[in-house]
């Protein structure tokens, strides 16, 4: 009966050493990876036309990928939107804008990247919640004026 209480214990003892599924070492990859687009917001022109903002999160760690517009960086509609074709690591905010005519309603523009065989989409749209309110918002990134991440 006190060998069972002992291995009970022991058992109970070697568990508070394991590390938890939660706390598992994050994986740097240094090349390889993917580029994701990301759509950051609209704001107004004066005369009500709009500029559609967008990013982008290159997921390596030291690889600057070079996708060249085409079907593996395009837009739809229109294909060429004046995107980036020179991915540098990691995340960028506000790198180029997309300007809409006042018109443009409620249709959608697709940015579309494939890297290494990962594609991915981030689709703009000019619904409130994405409207860039310069005013009222402090936002980090790149600006016609400051060239800073």
């Amino acid at each position: 009966m006190n060998t069972g209480f002992a291995i009970g214990g022991l058992l109970i003892l070697l568990m508070q050493f394991q590390p938890a599924g939660g706390q598992l070492a994050q994986v740097r990859h240094w090349s390889g990876q993917g580029v994701a687009p990301v759509y950051e917001g609209y704001d107004v022109n004066p005369d009500g036309s709009y500029n559609m903002w967008f990013g982008y999160m290159n997921r390596n760690y030291e690889e600057e990928v070079d996708i060249p517009v085409g079907p593996d960086n395009h837009f739809e509609p229109d294909g060429d939107r004046g995107q980036p074709t020179h991915f540098v690591v990691r995340r960028h905010k506000d790198v180029f804008k997309v300007v809409l005519p006042k018109d443009f309603g409620d249709r959608t523009l697709v940015w579309t990247l494939t890297a290494h065989g990962q594609t991915a989409q981030v689709a703009g749209t000019l619904k409130p919640v994405w409207m860039i309110d310069r005013l009222r918002t402090t936002r980090g990134g790149n600006s016609e004026k400051i060239n800073s991440n």
